[in-house]
């Protein structure tokens, strides 16, 4: 989203067209999705989880859960290296929790920092995928860090946006 604020009515119409969208996959349909799309079982698993939430708003019914899924899915299928670097670095981090004693002290820190770098990474190979632009040192590795904190908050906003802000206006 990007621009000024949505209006009431125009938040009501995001919805409706995005619980339209929504009613299109079944939730099997999106499970596989997130299979395809190489997430491990268990994370895989949770999201289908969270497909069957809905939530009344006004008289009808919205699958809320099923909503924030195919946001989670177009996100991913928009910066597909940005999401395995992520994951990397968070599998790195699940590795260094099985080391005996600091393991488990050091793994929030070596998660963090891993899945941060792995992010950057990413992000850098799916910039030079588009063709883009990609600054080298220091500043290009802080703006990189800076456009995917952009783009994540982006996606949070839309989704925000689109089902809390109807929540109270319908």
């Amino acid at each position: 989203m990007k621009g000024k604020p949505l209006s009431q009515a125009q938040a009501k119409l995001k919805l409706a067209l995005t619980q339209a969208e929504a009613d299109t996959v079944s939730n099997s349909d999106l499970y596989v999705m997130l299979q395809e799309l190489g997430l491990p079982s268990e994370v895989a698993l949770r999201l289908h989880q969270l497909i069957s939430y809905t939530q009344q708003i006004g008289d009808k019914i919205f699958s809320i859960g099923k909503i924030i899924v195919i946001k989670i899915i177009d996100f991913i299928k928009a910066h597909p290296n940005l999401f395995v670097g992520a994951a990397l670095g968070a599998a790195v981090g699940s590795l260094v929790n099985a080391v005996p004693a600091l393991g488990p002290i050091l793994s929030p820190l070596a998660t963090a920092i891993a899945s941060a770098f792995g992010a950057v990474v990413g992000h850098r190979m799916d910039k030079k995928g588009k063709k883009e632009e990609v600054y080298e040192g220091i500043i290009g590795l802080t703006e990189n860090a800076i456009e995917i904190a952009k783009v994540f908050f982006e996606l949070l906003i839309e989704i925000f946006s689109t089902v809390y802000k109807s929540e109270f206006v319908v």
